[in-house]
């Protein structure tokens, strides 16, 4: 009989896949201390480099589609029983939904702090439509991650949970698109490209814009983690090349995510270069593999999912009310935009690991470890049922 996943050796840690995961997480927090700004550096304005931070939300995407295959052993364990999807799921839950809950709740509160800060000083701070039907609307919908979707047409709150809504979709997909590669094997795998390839296709002939964050979202998470499941199939032969050529790969995706981020070219190009990166650097060789293997890169990668979630529940507020102070104390723009992001980023990273650990790591525990109490208080014969998706 097949051992299960939980009764198995764990897979090697990819210190370069960790790594790159925290680069662009914080890469994403640069894009969004654009917003807003008053005054920009040149460094900050001289290319579209921050202006398309945007599209390190897709590296995530292929990203994510190789780490869950990888860490499910999607390709041992396919076609899953009904015991095996339901642990998956909770798993999947566990690590996405607390911190987003917690998250979602803290700008909440913070955000109604500074409108009651700003009716007593006469100071416009908050959002001032916070309590409005469609602010509301929007605050239940993006408590149930269905942000994605669109459904109320807004974009607020912590608006980088509408990526954790699309790929909370990409896993409710995921046993069936791993069951489907195994049992289909390359035609699975040819379709599951094909259908990747039309939509960034059809995207790059088009607006040639990768920022959709509503309705087309779904597709643009599910297209880019399709990718990263079809590197994970392929892993065992980019295993067996040299470092030298894992090496020229890195340099080649590396150079054109560089060229779409400098020159502005069209979204979809950068796409290459982010599966070349991932499927290059996953067997942690290569002259890139080094530096990704810095323990302070490795530990940005561990706080990553905090950094992406919390930093917009922070930033927004602190500009604002640093911007204001800063404004009337007659502090010039090149020293002001130096405090609001310098002090920013120490910020976000010392509360996104408090939240990593006191946030993420305990509710994640928690929530696998009732479940598999509750499992090991079930019938055994339920446990043993040979009920498999056929």
């Amino acid at each position: 009989m097949k051992k299960r996943l939980n009764e198995r050796m764990p897979r090697r840690y990819i210190l370069s896949h960790t790594s790159l995961r925290g680069i662009a997480a914080l890469l994403v927090v640069f894009y969004h201390l654009q917003f807003g700004a008053t005054f920009r550096f040149a460094w900050e304005t001289a290319t579209p480099f921050f202006a398309k931070g945007y599209l390190w939300v897709d590296l995530f995407f292929i990203l994510s589609g190789f780490v869950i295959a990888y860490s499910a052993r999607a390709d041992e364990d396919a076609p899953y029983d009904w015991p095996h999807i339901r642990r998956f799921w909770v798993a999947r839950f566990a690590r996405i939904y607390p911190l987003h809950i917690a998250c979602l709740f803290a700008l909440l509160a913070i955000q109604s702090g500074l409108l009651l800060l700003g009716r007593l000083t006469g100071i416009a701070l908050g959002k001032p439509d916070l309590w409005s039907a469609g602010s509301m609307l929007n605050f239940i919908e993006q408590l149930f991650l269905l942000n994605a979707w669109g459904l109320t047409g807004r974009v607020g709150w912590n608006i980088p949970s509408w990526s954790i809504s699309a790929e909370m979709f990409a896993y409710l997909l995921f046993p069936l698109l791993a069951a489907l590669l195994v049992r289909g094997g390359r035609a699975a795998t040819a379709a599951l490209l094909a259908g990747a390839l039309a939509f960034y296709g059809w995207i790059g002939l088009t607006t040639g814009n990768l920022d959709i964050v509503i309705g087309l979202a779904i597709l643009r998470c599910i297209a880019g983690f399709s990718l990263g499941m079809i590197i994970y199939r392929n892993r065992a032969w980019l295993d067996g090349l040299p470092d030298a050529t894992l090496g020229a790969a890195q340099a080649i995706g590396l150079a054109i995510i560089l060229a779409v981020l400098l020159l502005g070219l069209n979204d979809v190009i950068a796409i290459p270069g982010f599966v070349l990166l991932i499927a290059s650097t996953w067997p942690d060789r290569g002259w890139l593999a080094r530096p990704l293997a810095w323990p302070t890169l490795v530990w940005l990668g561990e706080i990553s999912y905090s950094v992406y979630l919390v930093h917009v529940v922070l930033l927004p507020s602190w500009s604002a009310v640093m911007g204001g102070l800063l404004g009337k104390l007659g502090v010039g723009p090149v020293p002001a935009r130096t405090i609001i992001m310098a002090g920013g980023l120490v910020m976000v990273l010392a509360v996104a690991t408090f939240t990593w650990r006191f946030v993420e790591l305990p509710a994640r525990k928690a929530i696998l470890r009732c479940y598999g109490a509750r499992q090991a208080r079930a019938p055994e014969a339920a446990l043993q049922a040979p009920d498999r998706l056929t």
